[in-house]
C-alpha cells in the first residue's frame, strides 16, 4: 500500500490511501451529480471500530459498520461522502504514527472524529 497513490477498483472507481487506515474510494470519470465519494476507515480490533462508530452515530453520520471488504485491517467503517472528515483524521493518523510523535491523552486517533 503506498500513502497518496491512486488505484483502480472496479466500475469505474478509483482509490486513494490517505492514510493506512484510511480509504477514499471516487468515481471520477461519472457526471459530478452522480459522482459518489465514500471513505473506508479500518481498525484492528472490533472495539475501536464500535466506538468510532459511536461517535459518528452521535454526531448525526449514516455510516456502515462490517467485518473489512476493502481496507486491509479486519473491521471497516465505511462512510459515504465526507471526505473532507477522511482527510482530517488520516492527517491525525499520520501524525500519530510518526516515530517521534508521542500521542497525548487528548490525542486525535480516529476514536474521535468530533474533536476537530
Amino acid at each position: 500500500m503506498q500513502i497518496g497513490r491512486f488505484f483502480s477498483l472496479s466500475n469505474g472507481r478509483v482509490g486513494q490511501f490517505l492514510s493506512p487506515r484510511v480509504l477514499l474510494v471516487r468515481t471520477p470519470f461519472r457526471p459530478v451529480a452522480r459522482q459518489q465519494e465514500v471513505c473506508y476507515f479500518g481498525f484492528e480490533q472490533l472495539k475501536q471500530a464500535q466506538k468510532f462508530a459511536q461517535n459518528l452515530a452521535l454526531a448525526g453520520y449514516s455510516f456502515q459498520l462490517r467485518r473489512s471488504q476493502v481496507v486491509p485491517q479486519p473491521y471497516e467503517v465505511r462512510l459515504p461522502g465526507h471526505s473532507d472528515l477522511a482527510r482530517t483524521l488520516a492527517y491525525w493518523d499520520r501524525l500519530d504514527r510518526q516515530p517521534n510523535s508521542v500521542p497525548s491523552a487528548g490525542s486525535h486517533s480516529l476514536g474521535s472524529p468530533l474533536a476537530a
